[in-house]
């Protein structure tokens, strides 16, 4: 029994033994694949790395080799813009009028500063900076165009010496050589030259300027801007090879900028000069022009102001005096200036009724010092009080009879006199070199209507007739009418342009006159020559002409029409004006020599009281200064 029962345990064991060895085996085998599994895994896993590598290889070495060399060049290589000195600007002559000269700033490259206001703390410590220095220089990081902050302009030796004792505070300042614009007469030649600035937004937008690369100035106004692209030449550049730091280790390639070509201007600078001296403490305009050609021989805005305060950044203080200037220097009275014409008007209004047919050159109205228009309650005076009889249109523009000019306005009409002043050159621009130059005002039916929502009323024409009223011109626009009566309807367009010089080759582009001639429509020479000799009388007639009092100039004759523009001011009408303000405008319109003119003269002068006491005098002056140095005055054309 014993033997049974041991058997049966014996044998229960080994079974158990076998079922826990056959599970230890299957175990195992389960090990094995899991093992052998991730194995395959970890390989594909591996290969598709690899094999992702390998792409990226490929396509950093040869699909996109040019994009990533190109990618890394840019990390390692820097492309420095070189800005192309200024062209030079001369008078008629040669003279330099406009330079650039070397001074040192000092300077920060925009790429070092890596924290604004630490850069701002560390550069106070250094150099005494205000409120006014500061804003500029965060305005120099708004700035997208700069490269350089630049903390001080014209900077001496002895000052950076004193300020390279705490160089240690700022290492990344430096000195820079930059090239600065210098005007040679800037009060004088202000409105002709205007001057130029840093690049603006608004300048980016322009269509009439081209931007370049590295481009941190511009011209502003004058001739600076209308012939910015011709000043501005080409821009250079340096690529500089970098290393980690940004620091530059070699200069890999360089591109000389070429400098901007020079212009010539018509101005003589003597002349200009002379009339600016004519014109101290008076404030107005005097444009002289050659009638057969439309070169300005001089052109004079008073008072002028130094541009050269513009050719560096001007401070709030010297910008705000010039603002607040009672006498608004900055103001081109030459070209905005805008005036009732006044008696200037007359050899005009005179034309348009010859050429109607409303009057022929026997003609007369009767003066008794006043005319009386139809259902108008006050008479309309005539400047001579007791009248000047009857007075035929040359008479009448001699004497600058009003009432002459009031009859005739009346029969001619508002709308035949504001069609016609157009073809003289009034109520539209002269297209001279200059931006922003003002048309003026020829007032008609639609003007009123539209601008006051108001009828046109007789009286207005008799205003208008006379200069008055609505009526406003430019002197320049005065100028070109002028010179259609003084070449007998052929006028060419104004302009400051002679020729400009090429910086590479030294050729020359000349102004082509011809191009820009135009003639008069519609004027007959007879009528013409009725007022042309009526203007003679003006200036030589002793006795009659209302500038006859004039000093003659040797053999030469004058002709000439002054003109006396009543003004009104809304300071004045505020009691707060002065006897000044309250003065009328001066003004004298002119050519000469009568026979065969050179030039047309035209002054006026703001609250100067008469044109025959204080516009023509300056015009007399003017041509015979003119007569006496012509022959330097005309020399760049001999």
């Amino acid at each position: 029994m014993k033997t049974k029962a041991r058997k049966d345990s014996i044998r229960k064991r080994r079974k158990i033994e076998e079922k826990y060895s056959w599970d230890r085996m299957n175990d195992a085998e389960e090990e094995r694949k899991s093992h052998s599994n991730r194995a395959i895994i970890a390989t594909l896993v591996v290969i598709g790395i690899f094999f992702t590598y390998m792409v990226k290889l490929y396509e950093v070495q040869v699909s996109s080799y040019e994009y990533y060399s190109t990618k890394s060049d840019s990390n390692r290589i820097k492309i420095r813009p070189v800005p192309a000195a200024r062209g030079k600007i001369f008078d008629r002559n040669g003279k330099v009028i406009a330079k650039n000269i070397s001074t040192f700033d000092l300077i920060v490259k925009k790429e070092l500063i890596k924290n604004k206001e630490e850069f701002l703390e560390k550069a106070s410590r250094i150099i005494k900076l205000d409120s006014n220095q500061k804003k500029n220089i965060i305005n120099q990081f708004k700035n997208r165009r700069l490269k350089d902050i630049t903390l001080l302009e014209d900077v001496t030796m002895d000052e950076y010496s004193k300020i390279s004792v705490d160089k240690h505070i700022l290492p990344e300042i430096e000195l820079s050589v930059k090239s600065r614009r210098s005007y040679t007469h800037p009060y004088v030649t202000a409105h002709v030259l205007g001057y130029i600035g840093k690049v603006s937004d608004s300048d980016i937008e322009s269509e009439v300027v081209k931007i370049q690369e590295g481009m941190v100035e511009i011209g502003k106004l004058g001739i600076e801007r209308f012939y910015q692209n011709i000043l501005a030449g080409e821009s250079g550049f340096e690529k500089l090879e970098t290393d980690a730091f940004g620091e530059v280790i070699r200069t890999l390639e360089t591109k000389e900028p070429r400098r901007g070509d020079d212009i010539y201007l018509t101005i003589d600078l003597n002349l200009q000069k002379f009339v600016y001296k004519k014109m101290k403490n008076k404030e107005g305009s005097v444009i002289v022009m050659n009638p057969n050609n439309g070169e300005i021989l001089a052109f004079v805005s008073a008072p002028g102001y130094n541009i050269n305060l513009f050719t560096k950044s001007i401070s709030n203080k010297d910008y705000n005096k010039l603002l607040q200037d009672k006498r608004k220097p900055m103001i081109n009275r030459a070209i905005n200036g805008q005036y009732p014409p006044a008696s200037t008007i007359k050899p005009f209004i005179g034309l348009i009724a010859l050429d109607e047919g409303i009057i022929n050159s026997k003609k007369f109205v009767s003066c008794s010092g006043a005319y009386k228009l139809a259902n108008h309650k006050r008479p309309f005076k005539c400047w001579k009080k007791e009248g000047h009889g009857p007075a035929d249109l040359s008479y009448a523009i001699t004497q600058s009879c009003d009432v002459f000019f009031y009859r005739v306005s009346e029969l001619i009409g508002i709308d035949i006199i504001s069609e016609n002043l157009y073809k003289y050159g009034f109520g539209q621009k002269t297209y001279i070199d200059l931006y922003n130059e003002s048309i003026g005002l020829i007032p008609d039916r639609a003007w009123k209507r539209k601008k006051l929502q108001q009828p046109w009323y007789p009286g207005e024409t008799l205003n208008v007739g006379i200069g008055q009223g609505y009526f406003l011109s430019t002197p320049i626009q005065l100028t070109l009418a002028t010179a259609s009566i003084a070449t007998a309807g052929q006028t060419y367009t104004p302009h400051l342009f002679l020729r400009s010089q090429d910086s590479k080759t030294g050729d020359f582009i000349n102004y082509e006159a011809e191009d820009n001639k135009f003639i008069t429509p519609n004027v007959d020479h007879d009528s013409l020559d009725i007022v042309h000799h009526a203007m003679w009388r003006v200036s030589n007639e002793r006795g009659v002409g209302t500038a006859s009092r004039l000093k003659k100039i040797g053999n030469i004759e004058i002709a000439g029409k002054t003109g006396t523009a009543q003004v009104y001011s809304q300071d004045a009408e505020k009691g707060q004006s002065s006897k000044k303000i309250l003065q009328d405008h001066a003004l004298f319109i002119s050519y000469a020599p009568f026979e065969n003119p050179e030039i047309v003269v035209t002054v006026i002068v703001e609250h100067g009281g008469g044109g025959s006491s204080t516009a023509a005098p300056i015009a007399r002056d003017t041509i015979e200064y003119y007569m006496e140095n012509k022959k330097t005055v005309v020399s760049n054309n001999e």
